[in-house]
């Protein structure tokens, strides 16, 4: 029984991970779509 409780903690732990990652990927993503319309806004209204 403990033998399977580890590989839950592993897995609990990697799926975290992963989750965060994907989370950090999506940010990234959304701050590289997001960046050039408010520069394009900025130039606009200057």
């Amino acid at each position: 029984m403990i033998p399977v409780l580890h590989d839950v903690r592993a897995a609990f732990f990697l799926a975290i991970a992963l989750a965060m990652l994907v989370l950090i990927c999506a940010l990234a993503g959304l701050g590289t779509v997001l960046r050039p319309v408010r520069w394009a806004e900025r130039q606009g209204h200057r």
